[in-house]
């Protein structure tokens, strides 16, 4: 009997129940190999494409185009050797049983429940998978929040224990814009590892978070045992301070769409549910303040206020920088020696545009 590998719909949001078959981009009877886009999945906060998990034939296609399937749901079915008709129907029959009974018995994922610590008299929102050694806080860029790590905590937790807070001015951390600024970000993660107890921890930064891990292990070197940065802020000089300025001050559907297009080399990840969820957070009383003060301490004269590249090479660090980045050039780490960095094929959100090589080094 031959390997038959199943295909599932994948959890990428944290509070992900469900998502969309959107287009298989292979069909029936094609040999696929691990690690090959497969069929374009959208969920109501972004589009992407899921990767086959085993080398084979496809075999069956389970999920059709615009069905809505749960996650952990059986899409499709891969074999990898002679495999009879009787067996594979009797392998989908006994997968979609499996996955009913797992969904009534199913605990709540750490990852779904927002937890708070209190710092400098805010509340600051965060997720944490509890379990784990090796504690990864994972920092979040401007304008973001601990949901834009949708593709890679989950990938994580089994291996390692995970956490993403939520900047002040940011996500469901209170808004305070005496509290914006990467500095003060740094002494609140800073204050985080110790309220929690965590020792030395690893931190991985996208963008404006890059900078954060930076100012951390530069404030507080005994904390920080690694770090990982993902198109980072704080590594050369050069940045795009017209889209920071400009999401600062957008607050119109036409703007954010334009703004969020410039994040992604694939424009087509940009979603109508992402666009509505940036302006339903631009409009929360005082965050417009709180971004426009906090981007004027991110560039001055169109350059980066601060290049914090000897951090970099003071300690175990990998950059991740994507080849079309249209916020922060990958030019900027051209200057860097000492430091393990990887040019990806994406933009400016290697984590979710290539979210598989960005897990496999953090150890998913």
């Amino acid at each position: 009997m031959g390997e038959l590998i199943k295909v599932t719909m994948p959890k990428w949001g944290l509070s992900m129940k469900e998502g969309t078959v959107s287009d298989w981009i292979v069909e029936e009877g094609d040999e696929i190999e691990k690690g090959q886009e497969i069929v374009e999945i959208e969920t109501d906060k972004i589009a992407n494409v899921l990767e086959s998990p085993g080398s084979g034939i496809l075999q069956k296609i389970v999920a059709h185009s615009g069905e809505v399937l749960p996650v952990a749901a059986l899409i499709g079915v891969i074999t990898d050797g002679a495999v009879s008709d009787d067996e594979i129907s009797a392998f989908i029959e006994q997968e979609n049983a499996a996955a009913a009974a797992a969904a009534v018995d199913e605990a709540p994922d750490p990852l779904t429940i927002s937890k708070v610590f209190e710092w400098e008299g805010l509340n600051i929102r965060y997720i944490d998978s509890e379990d784990g050694e090796d504690p990864l806080i994972c920092l979040h860029g401007f304008g973001g929040d601990k949901n834009n790590w949708q593709f890679n905590l989950a990938a994580l937790a089994p291996n390692r224990r995970v956490l993403a807070p939520d900047f002040p001015s940011h996500g469901d951390s209170a808004v305070s814009a005496e509290h914006s600024s990467p500095l003060a970000y740094a002494k609140m993660v800073s204050a985080m590892i110790d309220q929690l107890e965590l020792g030395q921890v690893d931190l991985v930064g996208h963008s404006m978070g890059g900078l954060v891990a930076l100012l951390v292990a530069r404030e507080s070197p005994a904390k920080v045992g690694a770090l990982t940065l993902l198109a980072p802020a704080g590594i050369g000089t050069e940045i795009n301070a017209g889209y920071v300025d400009g999401f600062a001050r957008a607050n119109s559907r036409n703007e954010l769409k334009a703004l969020a297009g410039q994040l992604f080399a694939d424009k087509e990840m940009v979603t109508r549910q992402m666009v509505a969820d940036l302006l339903k957070y631009k409009r929360l009383d005082g965050v417009g303040e709180a971004l426009v003060q906090l981007a004027g301490t991110l560039h001055s004269g169109g350059k980066q206020s601060e290049d914090l590249s000897s951090v970099a090479q003071s300690l175990p660090t990998k950059i991740f920088w994507g080849k079309a980045d249209e916020i922060l050039a990958v030019s900027n780490c051209a200057q860097l020696s000492g430091v393990d960095v990887e040019q990806l094929e994406c933009g400016h959100q290697p984590h979710i545009e290539a979210a598989d090589v960005v897990n496999k080094h953090l150890g998913g």
